[in-house]
């Protein structure tokens, strides 16, 4: 049986305790609807907001990946673009050496073939010893990349791991000068060495180790009196050019630093262009060049594919854990417009009934 008192008013407790519930659940619901998240602290759910921290963390990290991809993207295709210039210059140099070893031009006509050429040499050289990407020379052979034959890695997800970088070959980033394609790097040349750069000689990038005829240009740098083996003739016997030496000409030295002087050219020009003869040995020399040029430019479309995939993929598993983490995270306006309603109603008939309960305590002094 309830009593009347005075000290202790249990309505009044009651009624102030739902109020209390109400505009509690109805602050909860303001918040979630005002900052759209059902997690704003541990508090709201302590399981779900570390899911939802590491989940954040991997949506951070794959912009960054995807970052990175668009950006070995955009390094692949600068290099991609000069490697085409210099494929087009390759190509204009290999029809004036054609024309040259048709054996129908006098001596003028062979000067401005040289001289066309020439220019064209230096302006590859140029291109590529100006040509880089955020610092990275790409076509000099001087980079890290290039001496290191580690190439570039590309971060392409968030977590380390060799599974998540792809490698671009040092071989995109080796020189791509005159010096690199006649000589240094010229496979069929009889002291090239792709596995010891040291031994990258030019004294005989005339000679090829692939059986192919190489008389008059041989006579000619040399200044020697050769037969061929067809048993033609040539006799340069007194006008050589002197074999061409490292520290002669692009590179300075056996670490394979790019030097300002562009001789080189100037003595593959001289000792080519001068009869039919050398202009058509040198045309498996431009061939190799060309093959190189697109033997990087098919390798670099190559990667281009597969880093495009990448980001694909990225964007595929950013998209996946952004909708786990909405999951989790996120508020259900829905939900949490109908708790506002319902704890506003809630504080608004508990205060109405707190003040009620209030003045239960008077019924006393009718009894006084």
């Amino acid at each position: 049986m309830a009593s009347i008192t005075i000290n202790t008013n249990l309505a009044s407790l009651v009624a102030q305790r739902n109020l209390s519930q109400a505009t509690t659940g109805m602050n909860t619901a303001m918040e979630r609807l005002t900052t759209g998240y059902r997690i704003n602290s541990g508090k709201d759910d302590a399981a779900g907001s570390a899911v939802s921290c590491l989940m954040e963390a991997q949506i951070s990290g794959y912009d960054v990946a995807e970052s990175n991809a668009t950006m070995g993207l955009s390094l692949l295709d600068t290099a991609e673009g000069v490697l085409n210039i210099v494929g087009d210059y390759l190509q204009r140099i290999r029809d004036l050496t054609e024309q040259a070893a048709n054996g129908t031009y006098g001596t003028s006509s062979m000067r401005a073939i040289r001289t066309e050429v020439e220019q064209r040499m230096l302006e590859i050289n140029r291109l590529c010893t100006v040509i880089d990407y955020n610092g990275i020379q790409l076509l000099d052979g001087t980079s890290v990349a290039a001496t290191s034959k580690a190439g570039v890695n590309l971060q392409v997800s968030n977590n380390s791991g060799k599974n998540n970088i792809i490698n671009l070959k040092y071989t995109i980033f080796e020189a791509a000068t005159i010096t690199a394609l006649f000589m240094s790097g010229n496979r069929h040349n009889t002291k090239y060495d792709p596995d010891n750069q040291n031994n990258h000689k030019n004294q005989e990038w005339y000679i090829r180790n692939d059986g192919q005829d190489t008389t008059a240009l041989t006579a000619r740098v040399q200044g020697a009196n050769l037969t061929s083996p067809d048993g033609k003739k040539y006799d340069y016997s007194g006008n050589a050019y002197e074999k061409i030496l490292d520290k002669d000409y692009d590179f300075q030295d056996d670490t394979r630093t790019i030097g300002k002087n562009m001789s080189c050219i100037t003595a593959i020009c001289d000792a080519v262009y001068t009869d039919d003869a050398t202009a058509r040995e040198f045309l498996s020399f431009i061939d190799d060049a060309i093959s190189n040029v697109t033997e990087r430019t098919a390798l670099i479309g190559a990667y281009m594919n597969r880093v495009e995939s990448a980001v694909d993929a990225i964007s595929v598993q950013k998209e996946n854990i952004v909708s786990a983490n909405s999951s989790i995270k996120d508020a259900d306006v829905a939900t949490e417009s109908s708790n506002y309603i319902k704890y506003q109603i809630l504080q608004q008939s508990s205060a109405t009934l707190l003040s009620t309960a209030n003045q239960t305590p008077t019924i006393a002094l009718n009894l006084l």
